[in-house]
């Protein structure tokens, strides 16, 4: 009995001394001394490191850390000014990563003062080592006093995906919108779509007069002068949802009722004053679209309209008519956006 013990004992201590071995030849893996490294970064579009308050800063670079990546910090600070700005990363597709490529887009107050500032990037690991990069930083007034012709308006909502449309859609609450603002010539002057791929969003389109007065109304104002209307967002090259498939893009035009108060009926009635949107992991990146609202020579055009038809690279050719008004935008699509 007691030379079982013995060996029992001994068998603990072995295992023992060998998990300590283990532990130590991992550690030992681990390049205590070799600092992270942070390649060419580029800060705002083009590298031309300038934002416009009210708008995004862009930033992207590669990063390497032998001893794997712990947080990213961003540090920007006004030069002969008080205004600070910082946030810190500890996102899964960076933490505990080797190589990554570091791709953010960061929100810019518009009550922030124009001027000089300072940016500052450091990669701390796991080991303790950091890494810093800094640069100067021109903040361009903010466009928020320009004057609005068009307006998008995304807010994220709950709801589930099925096939080519949505279920179960509903307001949450906290949710702060986000809108791009356009001239007249439908070019995009303020504002931003930077959506996480697999949230769901509900699209409001604006139209305003002289005036500042809304008047997107004028195209559902009833069943009849609906009928000749339809949105389609162009161009992106998405990979649409269909079927079982959960992680492809849907946009859903979703009026509930008309000007007039009578109800929108069907899939084929609505017009898209109202949309839903989910771009889906499918097409997580960056992409180039458009919004179209199409007005169409014949009233019955609008009835062989499907909703996988949003996206057709011939929707001009298949439904003929003249495309009213295009709002032209880049679309961010990423993991970790809001």
């Amino acid at each position: 009995m007691k030379t079982r013990n013995i060996h029992f004992l001994l068998l603990l201590t072995a295992i023992f001394f060998g998990f300590l071995s283990s532990c130590k030849k991992d550690n030992a893996d681990v390049p205590v001394a070799t600092k992270p490294e942070i390649g060419t970064l580029e800060i705002g579009s083009g590298n031309n490191k300038t934002v416009k308050a009210g708008e995004d800063l862009h930033l992207e670079g590669d990063i390497v850390a032998e001893a794997l990546i712990d947080k990213i910090e961003i540090d920007i600070h006004q030069e002969g000014g008080t205004f600070k700005f910082a946030k810190v990363y500890t996102d899964e597709k960076y933490v505990g990563k080797k190589n990554v490529t570091f791709h953010e887009h960061i929100d810019i107050p518009s009550e922030v003062p124009a001027g000089q500032y300072h940016f500052h990037l450091t990669v701390t690991d796991k080991a303790g080592n950091t890494t810093s990069v800094e640069s100067p930083l021109t903040i361009q007034a903010s466009d928020v006093n320009v004057k609005a012709s068009y307006k998008l308006i995304f807010t994220e909502v709950n709801g589930s995906v099925h096939g080519d449309h949505f279920h179960d859609l509903a307001d949450k609450d906290n949710v702060e919108p986000s809108s791009i603002i356009f001239d007249n010539t439908g070019k995009a002057v303020a504002g931003h779509a930077h959506l996480k791929p697999d949230g769901i969003y509900k699209i409001d389109f604006k139209q305003f007069d002289a005036t500042g007065q809304e008047i997107q109304g004028q195209y559902i104002k009833d069943k009849a002068t609906a009928t000749l209307y339809k949105a389609f967002l162009t161009g992106g090259a998405f990979i649409l949802n269909s079927g079982n498939n959960l992680t492809g893009a849907i946009f859903q035009p979703k009026e509930s009722t008309y000007g007039d108060g009578s109800a929108v009926t069907g899939a084929i009635e609505t017009t898209g004053i109202r949309s839903y949107f989910t771009a889906g992991k499918d097409n997580a990146g960056e992409k180039e679209v458009v919004f179209v609202l199409r007005k169409f020579k014949d009233p019955a055009t609008k009835a062989t309209i499907t909703r996988a038809d949003w996206n057709r690279t011939d929707y001009a050719a298949k439904y003929p008519g003249e495309d009213i008004i295009r709002l032209s935008f880049e679309l961010h699509a990423e993991e970790g956006e809001d």
